[in-house]
């Protein structure tokens, strides 16, 4: 989308958002007007926030969609930060302007935050905002997972994984305190020898499986009582199997939860418990069980008994350097980004503005009593209309209409409903006349008629043909004749990625929107408003809520919510685009299965690396299965290096088997395309975020692939085997 130049932050405040979510995002400030906190709220003029894992997991769009809903709400970054109180809402007691607080909550990362009065601990006068900002999730986390989760005990002997991050230090200051016998790991050697400058007496290597064994013998067998755990996949299950009898299992970590991994049942035998813990959606489903949670850390705090993390310190200016650190695992501890002195050479983008739509006209809805359609009347609600003209052939009687009009109401919106066909020319020229004579005259349009039926072309009849294109084309060309005299600001057309993807069965519906594409197109060159908007899988509504959503997702394309496509779309709006697509695909995995998309139109999102290879990965599946591990890691140490030359544009024989990639130039884009190389070559899935956390060199790679390939084997091969 085009926006308008970025400016220096001045008097107002600014937040942080990520645009294009995923390897390559971006980061850009945006002007945030300072917020009225409402009832028993507090608003916070943040000094500084700090930065958590989850920022950076959404900034590169490693989670689905249904992890940043609750608690990341229309704040997708900042989960906590520290400040001081502005002003106070109605009802709110023992907290006054000037006070010094910290909080966790979803803040975002920005000048001004209004969150519950609940949530909010004072900050020591000894502490900087700084040191408080290091706080509050680590601290909480740890509380409440070994506290009032995990019922750690004096005595008892807790494994914390991860122990040099921020959650880790926490807990291990909790382990302490209560007066267990802390095992901690971190996944380098600088990580482990600060842990142990820091008291800790044992810790183990995370990316060695050796330490189950290690831990065993530590203990005499015994295992131990408590793991809070952040990693994944064999280290996990091996985690689990060291648990001593009445042990409890802490998982706060999220890639094997959403990626709905397999676990082995026998070690639950031993009377032992597995418990998930994500804070972020305690706060928001448990918020008297969180106030409780915060009212004992406060206390802790103020005692002197928690106190700040080993942290590093980004001005707002350097935010993405703060991001960058993250990424390349460089901190040990926390990071935070500090407001205030310094902002100046913040650069906060002056547009787009969300659309704000007429409250004296009326917004016509076609296809608006059910699906995207009534999401849709609900979005225009929120954003200003009060006038609405919902479509559909049931009217009233449709399925969804008697609690759309409740919410639209609650809205403050008024509805008209006409039970009518949108390619009825008549009905709608009603509709629009109607309008003008009482004084809300038409003021937007937007298309959501539509029907599916999907079959092979040759299966199809005229009939059915013409059923599909009817509420499409002759839907469209009646609503772009009738409004041809009114004063629009918004003519809104719905169409879907499988007009650009291709869809063998669904040949009637693509040519369909490919029409509303072609009109959006012909309206703008005759300087009338249009938007064609190619909608992904939704979320909530559609085929995947009739359950297709796994097997989207299996073939590479996930949903998102209705919340991501109406931001996109504003965002469309505001850039002045004709056509414009919002989804959420893998090109590699989608690549298996459309070939099609080797076309030249596709190549400006296709990643080089997932064009056809001479040799399937099952004829390299086959090739491997007559070599034993030693021999498959070599082969994987010989080959890698001919699969990343493409990519870093240099000779294979110059890329060493030790050195990192980053020392190259690799960056997150090229790493994006070094996964979806390994997933084409091998047929295996590596998470980005398991090769930030390895060394990132050659011999790296190839020890995660083969752990795909040959998990014993690569347990064989690991060092000191």
């Amino acid at each position: 989308c085009i926006r308008d130049r970025p400016r220096p932050a001045g008097g107002g405040g600014h937040r942080l958002a990520v645009r294009d979510p995923g390897p390559a995002y971006r980061l850009a400030w945006q002007p945030l007007s300072s917020p009225s906190p409402g009832p028993g709220q507090v608003l916070i003029e943040l000094r500084a926030a700090g930065l958590n894992f989850r920022d950076l997991v959404h900034a590169v769009n490693l989670l689905p969609g249904e992890a940043l809903e609750g608690f990341y709400g229309g704040f997708p970054l900042g989960l906590e930060g520290a400040g001081v109180v502005a002003s106070v809402g109605p009802d709110v007691t023992g907290v006054r302007p000037g006070d010094r607080v910290m909080t966790a909550q979803a803040v975002g990362l920005g000048t001004h935050a209004v969150v519950p009065a609940w949530a909010i601990m004072p900050v020591p006068e000894r502490m900087s905002f700084t040191e408080a900002a290091t706080m509050p999730m680590a601290h909480l986390t740890a509380h409440a997972a070994l506290g009032h989760v995990g019922g750690l005990r004096a005595g008892e002997t807790v494994l914390v994984h991860s122990g040099a991050g921020g959650v880790g230090l926490a807990a291990i200051q909790y382990g302490r305190r209560l007066g267990a016998r802390v095992i901690a790991t971190a996944g380098t050697r600088a990580r482990r020898d600060f842990l142990r400058a820091r008291g800790v007496e044992h810790v183990y290597d995370s990316r060695s499986l050796d330490f189950a064994e290690q831990i065993m013998e530590l203990t005499g067998g015994h295992g131990v009582d408590v793991v809070l755990n952040s990693l994944v996949g064999e280290a996990l299950i091996r985690s689990v199997e060291i648990l001593a009898h009445g042990g409890r299992f802490i998982e706060i970590g999220k890639r094997d939860i959403f990626a709905d991994h397999r676990l082995p049942m026998r070690p639950f035998g031993n009377n032992t418990a597995f418990i998930g813990l994500d804070v972020g959606t305690l706060i928001t489903q448990e918020p008297d069980r969180s106030a409780r949670v915060m009212s004992e850390l406060a206390g802790e705090v103020t005692a002197g008994r928690v106190t700040p993390l080993p942290h590093t310190v980004y001005p707002a200016g350097r935010v993405a350097d703060a991001f960058a650190a993250m990424r390349h695992s460089r901190h040990i501890g926390k990071i935070v980004v500090s407001f205030g002195a310094g902002d100046e050479s913040v650069l906060v983008e002056a547009g787009p503005r969300p659309p704000r739509f007429d409250p004296h006209g009326t917004y016509l809805v076609s296809g608006g009593l059910g699906g995207f359609g009534a999401a849709t009347a609900r979005w225009l609600a929120a954003r200003g209309a009060r006038h609405l003209a919902l479509v559909g052939r049931r009217g009233v009687d449709s399925p969804e209409a008697a609690d759309l009009l409740r919410d639209l109401g609650e809205l403050g919106a008024a509805t008209h409903v006409y039970a009518a066909d949108v390619s009825d020319r008549a009905a709608m020229s009603r509709v629009v006349q109607e309008a003008r004579a009482e004084g809300r005259p038409l003021r937007g349009v937007v298309h959501a008629a539509m029907h599916l039926d999907d079959a092979p072309i040759g299966d199809l009849t005229d009939d059915r043909i013409a059923a599909v294109l009817r509420p499409k084309i002759a839907g469209a060309l009646v609503l772009d004749d009738v409004t041809a005299k009114e004063d629009l600001d918004l003519f809104l057309l719905y169409s879907s990625v499988t007009t650009t993807l291709g869809h063998v069965g669904q040949t009637s519906y693509v040519a369909g929107n490919q029409f509303l594409e072609a009109l959006a197109r012909r309206r703008r060159a005759r300087g009338l408003p249009a938007l064609a908007v190619c909608l992904g899988a939704l979320a909530q509504t559609g085929v995947v809520a009739r359950g297709a959503g796994d097997r989207l997702a299996a073939f590479g394309v996930e949903a998102i919510s209705p919340r991501e496509a109406f931001a996109a779309i504003e965002d469309m709006l505001a850039g002045g685009a004709d056509v414009a697509g919002v989804g959420r695909c893998d090109w590699s995995r989608l690549r298996q299965v459309l070939p099609a998309l080797d076309r030249p139109r596709m190549s400006p999102v296709m990643p080089a690396s997932t064009r056809q290879e001479d040799v399937s990965p099952e004829q390299i599946a086959r090739e491997l299965e007559a070599m034993d591990a030693g021999e498959v890691l070599a082969y994987l140490t010989e080959h890698i290096p001919r699969l990343l030359a493409s990519i870093l544009q240099m000779p294979a024989e110059q890329i060493a088997h030790d050195r990192k990639l980053e020392d190259y130039g690799m960056d997150s884009l090229m790493g994006a395309q070094v996964l979806a190389s390994l997933r084409h070559r091998y047929g295996i899935d590596i998470p980005p975020m398991e090769i930030l956390r390895s060394g990132g060199t050659v011999a790296d790679l190839a020890g995660l692939v083969l752990d795909r390939l040959r998990p014993q084997a690569a347990r064989d091969t690991a060092p000191g085997r």
